[in-house]
């Protein structure tokens, strides 16, 4: 139900239904990170950064370092992921999703 133009969903491979996706996370991307969520928060709806920082700047890869990769950099800052849980009821999915079209 989401949909505002300035926020990209996750991307499902065709032909797997919805139902085939076993989502641990729901991550969104939008260039208005920061600012969606603050607005989500303010409004009560928490929100996470999941994998801040893109693999070739971790210390892990230093080896990496000077690689400049600018989709995974992008993809890095703007990564939003909303809440999404098992025990979310239908009325809650729906507050969010209106919370975010009216953003």
């Amino acid at each position: 139900g989401i949909r505002h133009p300035d926020i990209t969903l996750p991307y499902r491979a065709a032909p797997a239904p919805a139902e085939a996706n076993v989502w641990h996370i729901f991550p969104i991307f939008t260039p208005r990170r920061d600012e969606l969520q603050t607005y989500l928060s303010e409004r009560g709806v928490q929100t996470l950064i999941h994998y801040p920082i893109p693999p070739h700047r971790q210390k892990a890869y230093a080896e990496w370092k000077d690689l400049h990769l600018p989709v995974t950099e992008a993809i890095h800052l703007q990564e939003l992921s909303l809440p999404i849980s098992p025990v979310i009821t239908d009325p809650e999915a729906d507050a969010v999703i209106s919370i975010i079209n009216d953003f």
